[in-house]
């Protein structure tokens, strides 16, 4: 956005500078040659007041550099160039100044310095390499090395030549201009700078405050300041994190109370059902019964999320998975460590135990046994889960990952499982900002793997 502006900055300046110097170009032009017009009329309205023997005096006096004057009985016009728009223009402006009863010819001649009619008054073309190719003229309605040629009628039939050069501006030199040019556009881009950095400031703001608010739904609020519009958006966000602060908070009470009465009825039916006379009968109640409050106790665990915000502490990966593999040892699970973590990762140890406990189990039960493989890098940490099982079709490899989806190895293999815990494992590493994916064939074989960027934590410099 801030290259646009000033694109469009640079371009607007330049715009400006050149109607300008048009402007002043065309103005310059005009009030020149009516200068011209109004002495030249002048002088000729003299001349023809006086004798004609008193007319050379008058003319040797008057012809200077800027002006050359003769006195003829016929115009001469043998090497004049016709340039009639010029010509008639400023033939108009002399018989406004002399009347319309005046004979007036006006040409347009090319100049030399050594033509005694048309001596210039403007100054040559520099000769330095620097005034050659850095001077920035402009020729305003005809080439420079033109002049009017005026030819008039006095009232005793005599003529009277004017020769005045073509009004002619050196506008501005590049090396003049630049620095003015430069400066203008320095102030303004200055300027331009802190007003986008004003607008752009409270956005950045908002989007750091979206991202915290994903993490941890109890950040910090909004500082509503900037612009209205910036103003309007904070307001809206803070107002949508307080509604999500009292659905999250509802949503706890709720379940709570569900989770309570849930399991208040499976326990009561439980006990019951170990009344029954009949033992076949009752085991399978019993079993139905168990996987009902297993289904019940990972809907509610589901149902409940993930509060990054909370528990936050540096820990040790390696210990975390080290503790993970002693646990499914006392279980008779086949389950080992290959690498280690070289720096303590800042996150909720106890959520991602969760998540690498579930990816763990899985793998033991489809696979028979399980390998963690701990990668750690500056930028953040890899965890992969891997077993030497058939693994999940291609096209299930995401959709598995859906609340209670199980596909059909899965399915076929064991009832057990309300197809969560992938779901669960991916909302925890989301919550840290990574994700986990899924990766079949490797030569590893079927792996689950964590992507955990480092996080700074307080205390912590990020210098």
């Amino acid at each position: 956005m801030t290259g646009v502006l000033l694109l469009g900055l640079v371009l607007a300046q330049l715009l400006s500078m050149a109607v300008n110097i048009l402007d002043r170009g065309r103005a310059f032009y005009r009030s020149t040659t009516l200068q011209v017009a109004e002495h030249i009329s002048d002088i000729a309205k003299a001349l023809d007041a006086v004798r004609p023997d008193e007319r050379a005096r008058i003319v040797s006096r008057l012809s200077d550099s800027r002006l050359a004057i003769v006195l003829s009985h016929s115009p001469d016009i043998a090497d004049s160039v016709s340039e009639r728009p010029y010509a008639r223009a400023f033939q108009a402006m002399l018989r406004r100044d002399l009347g319309a009863h005046w004979p007036v010819h006006v040409l347009l001649h090319r100049a030399t310095r050594r033509d005694s009619h048309t001596t210039p008054f403007f100054s040559e073309v520099p000769a330095n390499a620097l005034d050659r190719y850095l001077t920035l003229r402009l020729f305003y309605l005809a080439p420079r090395g033109f002049a009017f040629v005026t030819h008039i009628q006095l009232h005793d039939g005599s003529w009277v030549t004017f020769s005045a050069r073509l009004p002619y501006e050196h506008i501005a030199r590049l090396y003049i201009l630049l620095p003015k040019l430069v400066l203008m556009l320095a102030i303004a881009v200055a300027l331009l700078l802190i007003a986008v950095r004003w607008v752009t400031r409270p956005m950045k703001k908002m989007a750091r405050a979206a991202l915290a608010l994903g993490q941890d739904l109890n950040s910090a609020p909004l500082e509503e300041s900037g612009p209205e519009e910036i103003r309007a958006t904070a307001r809206a966000l803070n107002v949508m994190q307080l509604r999500l602060q009292e659905y999250v908070r509802d949503r706890a009470t709720m379940l709570a109370a569900l989770s309570h009465d849930l399991k208040t009825f499976i326990t009561r039916l439980r006990l019951r059902t170990e009344l029954l006379p009949d033992s076949q009968h009752r085991n399978r109640l019993i079993g139905d019964l168990a996987d009902m409050a297993t289904m019940v106790n990972a809907t509610l665990e589901y149902l409940h999320g993930i509060d990054p915000g909370q528990g936050q502490a540096l820990f040790d990966v390696t210990a975390l998975a080290e503790s993970i593999r002693i646990d499914a040892e006392d279980m008779g699970w086949t389950v080992t460590i290959e690498g280690t973590a070289r720096e303590p990762f800042y996150g909720n140890p106890q959520d991602l135990r969760r998540c690498l406990m579930n990816l763990v189990d899985n793998a033991v039960k489809y696979g028979s046994r399980a390998t963690i493989y701990l990668e750690d890098r500056s930028d953040g940490m890899t965890i992969a889960v891997c077993d030497p099982g058939p693994g999940i079709p291609s096209h299930e490899l995401e959709r598995v990952f859906e609340p209670f989806y199980r596909s059909r190895p899965a399915r076929g293999r064991d009832r057990e499982g309300t197809g969560l815990g992938l779901n669960i494992a991916r909302t925890i590493a989301r919550a840290h900002g990574g994700d986990v994916t899924l990766q079949a064939g490797t030569a590893r074989g079927f792996c689950a793997v964590i992507h955990l960027p480092r996080h700074t934590f307080p205390g912590k410099s990020t210098s």
